[in-house]
């Protein structure tokens, strides 16, 4: 069993064949660092699963600044997931932060396998409901934080992507400029 299929049968349990069934729709693909995975005003039609490397979902803005939406580790799913049900163009790039390596099935091929393994049905819905969970959070963070908490929180929970991830992309996921995280950084060093 793949990291893919132990992520999948922690949420339904699934038999030997449907295993199978869910390696042989999923196929293999990698992104060098830098590189765009899903690009803004492109219609995305893939969802991925990360099996080792870091992606970064953003967005440009109006004025030419990227804002950083969120980072995907390894062994979580990514996904332009508006594009991807609606079939519109992706109002966000997701690039490889690092060189990655993504299982990644598209919107015809995961319909085929959700009529072969019914059970992958329960599993989409939990997959929606942890992405509204994520955003519901990240809208919490930006609107009743201070920048000074949103860094306390991110060093707590995730300080690995302290450590790996550039500056500004840090600085853009916090909603802060990339001088006002310096500044936070020595006084939390203090």
């Amino acid at each position: 069993m793949t990291a893919l299929t132990e992520n999948i049968n922690q949420i339904v349990s699934l038999t030997m064949e449907e295993k199978s069934a869910i390696e042989q729709a999923y196929s293999t693909i990698e992104i060098a660092k830098g590189d765009l995975w899903v690009q803004q005003g492109k219609i995305c039609d893939q969802v991925g699963f990360v099996v080792s490397g870091k992606l970064r979902n953003f967005y440009v803005d109006e004025t030419g600044n990227e804002v950083t939406c969120y980072f995907v580790s390894p062994e979580n799913f990514i996904s332009s997931f508006t594009s991807f049900l609606t079939n519109t163009p992706a109002y966000e790039n997701i690039s490889a932060l690092e060189d990655s390596v993504l299982r990644v099935i598209s919107k015809k091929d995961l319909e085929e396998l959700c009529e072969r393994v019914p059970k992958m049905q329960i599993f989409r819905r939990v997959i929606a409901e942890n992405l509204f969970i994520t955003m519901e959070k990240r809208i919490f963070m930006l609107q009743s934080q201070s920048a000074h908490e949103r860094y306390g929180d991110m060093l707590k929970n995730n300080p690995d992507l302290i450590l790996s991830v550039p500056l500004q992309y840090t600085a853009s996921f916090l909603g802060i400029t990339p001088q006002h995280l310096s500044r936070l950084r020595k006084e939390i060093v203090k």
